[in-house]
């Protein structure tokens, strides 16, 4: 990691902007898991072209998701380049460094992969800042910057809804026991759907893994399923129905209604376990 300290202050014309768009990617980042860079390019004033032409035909190059930002007091430009890790960073300082080259502008670069939100976008560009204008660039190759690869912990909810205790612990037990890279499971158990719907456990952004059996004692399982399938953002469940009923009407309603497994009691706990494994790898 570059040693330098973060006390930068924005100079950069439109940061406001760049500032909501860095935001943005970061909730795309913790969304979908898709990285992007932050890209700076060195202009000097012995360029035959002027600073805002050079910006320009930067702009050129650019993709319709990609932007291109002016940092005039140090003559660099920004870009953000939107779903780009750094190979697809290189490949675009490559295609640049060739219409440049027509010209005989070299083109000095900083990459900046980002890949998760714990870094803010004023510590993101100073450190780019300080590699661009303070460390060698040998062969006009671009510097790489790692230091905002670590992948953030992703948070996922598991609620098992289910009224007998034993069952209940076996869930508990199993999910306490998965380990995953990256991810934590925030767990809570209930003991009827109610008691669930009551709660505001559900309610966050977070996705959710839901285990519910379909006899409670005050609101069956088909209505939780049906509540939460009601919901405007539905699609952040896996719901894992647990029933006794073995027949082919009821797993198909089941499916039918939302479900997206039918677990039938009494259950195989390593199959059961592997499924929800397949399931968390899905959600991070």
């Amino acid at each position: 990691m570059i040693d330098v300290e973060i006390s930068y202050e924005p100079k950069i014309i439109e940061y406001a902007q760049l500032q909501q768009l860095y935001g943005l990617q970061l909730a795309y980042v913790m969304r979908k898991k898709i990285h992007f860079s932050i890209v700076l390019i060195e202009y000097k004033e012995e360029f035959p072209i002027s600073y805002h032409k050079f910006y320009e035909q930067l702009k050129e190059q650019l993709r319709n998701s990609d932007f291109a930002f002016m940092q005039s007091e140090n003559q660099y430009i920004v870009l953000l380049l939107t779903i780009s890790k750094i190979a697809e960073a290189k490949s675009f300082i490559q295609r640049i460094q060739g219409v440049f080259a027509r010209i005989n502008i070299p083109i000095v670069s900083v990459i900046s992969e980002v890949a998760n939100d714990v870094h803010s976008l004023d510590e993101v560009l100073a450190i780019s800042e300080s590699a661009l204008l303070y460390h060698e660039h040998k062969g006009h190759e671009p510097v790489v910057i790692n230091d905002f690869l670590e992948r953030s912990k992703v948070v996922i909810k598991v609620s098992i809804i289910e009224n007998d205790r034993i069952t209940q612990s076996i869930f508990t037990n199993l999910f306490q026991h998965i380990s995953l890279d990256n991810v934590q499971l925030d767990i809570q158990t209930f003991s009827d759907g109610l008691q669930f719907i009551e709660s505001d456990f559900y309610r966050s952004g977070h996705n959710h893994i839901v285990v519910l059996n379909d006899i409670l004692p005050k609101k069956n399982g088909l209505e939780v399923l049906d509540y939460l399938r009601s919901l405007p953002n539905e699609q952040k469940y896996i719901i894992l129905f647990c029933s006794s009923r073995v027949s082919e009407d009821a797993q198909l309603y089941c499916f039918e209604h939302g479900a997206d497994a039918y677990i039938v009691r009494p259950f195989n706990l390593r199959i059961v376990e592997k499924q929800i494994k397949n399931y968390l790898r899905r959600l991070y």
